[in-house]
């Protein structure tokens, strides 16, 4: 059996659990410390005489990122049969807790285990109504009750591993996603209740209650309308690319080119180029951090964006020409017609080209 905690300029509570594991249990403890700087070596040497074994990110890449490194470290040793569970750093897991998660998980193979809290006791006002809402919320849109799905601590066997490791997110939404996709793959979710422990009104946490909370319920509101959610996004991101595109387009076409000649195929297709070169950069970083959350090599995305953006362009350029000049539309008829056609190709292009998924080899 392995126990796992991820570690960010933790304090003096993540030795008195190391040692209070070690003197409860002959399981394997394992550490991550996650970019937590040079101020907390000092307190990572104690760590590491403690603990089996210290995993070290150079930077800080989220609580996620940690865990994945733990798991892959697991199946890379290839010598891992027990179950696995994942503990907070920051005092809020007690030794006994952990350990009945792991016997649970033990006893129940392919079964994700929960440590959950009833909230019973002195809690934290914003960390009750958090609970209580997010509980209801994933009810909601999951159809799955669990009480405790904020929780840090769970337990699996090594089969479930893989899944771990499949999941895209790196920082606090990384646990959130876990959930949705065990209800999704209809993995089994067992809870274990534990005791409720908030130290310093959980002042050592380093959930930041706006920024985070905000993309852990965008992260459930994805897992719970998927594609569909994907395809509004989108539209909606098109819609304000265009906008800008088209009062752009339109600026240009009417008072800037006209300056300098009286061709209007001339100034169209250079008005159309200006226009595009900046809606291309907002849709680009808008479809990139928020629609597909491409992560990983982003010169190689904007490359291929750039490229789509050229054969959409040509493709626009003719349509908007043939419906200007042979059709006799307005200008701006035009152009809505011809970016209504192009809509289609440029989603799927972008999802399954340029912001693709695909998984990195080892």
């Amino acid at each position: 059996m392995t126990i796992i905690i991820p570690a960010y300029k933790p304090d003096e509570k993540l030795i008195r659990l190391l040692g209070d594991l070690r003197a409860q249990t002959d399981a394997r403890i394992l550490v991550v410390n996650d970019g937590s700087g040079k101020e907390s070596d000092a307190l990572f040497e104690k760590a590491a005489s403690l603990c089996d074994t210290l995993l070290v990110h150079k930077e800080n890449r989220g609580k996620g990122a940690a865990l994945k490194t733990a798991y892959s470290y697991l199946l890379e040793e290839g010598a891992e049969t027990g179950a696995v569970c994942a503990a907070d750093a920051d005092g809020q897991h007690l030794p006994e807790d952990i350990l009945r998660c792991l016997a649970c998980a033990e006893e129940n193979p392919g079964a994700l285990v929960l440590g959950a809290r009833k909230f019973s006791g002195e809690v934290p006002a914003r960390s009750r109504f958090g609970n209580t809402v997010t509980r209801h919320t994933f009810h909601l849109l999951m159809g799955k009750k669990i009480y405790d799905t904020q929780t840090g601590l769970r337990a699996f066997t090594p089969d479930l591993i893989p899944m771990a490791l499949a999941i895209e997110e790196d920082r606090y939404e990384y646990e959130m996603q876990m959930l949705c996709d065990a209800v999704r793959k209809k993995i089994p979710i067992l809870e274990v209740e534990i005791r409720t422990v908030y130290l310093e009104e959980n002042r050592s946490s380093h959930f930041h209650p706006l920024r985070d909370a905000l993309k852990v319920y965008g992260l459930l509101l994805r897992c719970a309308l998927g594609s569909f959610f994907e395809g509004i996004s989108f539209l909606l991101s098109s819609c304000f690319a265009f906008f800008v595109d088209a009062a752009s387009y339109y600026l240009l076409f009417r008072f800037v080119f006209p300056l300098f000649s009286d061709n209007t195929r001339m100034i169209a297709f250079f008005a159309l180029l200006s226009a595009r070169i900046l809606s291309s950069f907002v849709n680009y970083l808008v479809n990139k951090n928020m629609i597909f959350r491409k992560r990983g090599n982003s010169f190689k995305s904007y490359l291929l964006y750039l490229l789509l953006v050229v054969v959409i362009f040509l493709i626009n350029d003719k349509l908007n020409a043939f419906l200007l000049l042979k059709v006799g539309l307005h200008v701006i008829l035009c152009h809505v017609l011809a970016q209504l056609i192009c809509f289609p190709l440029s989603f799927l292009a972008q999802k399954f080209i340029v912001f693709s998924k695909k998984k990195a080899p080892k």
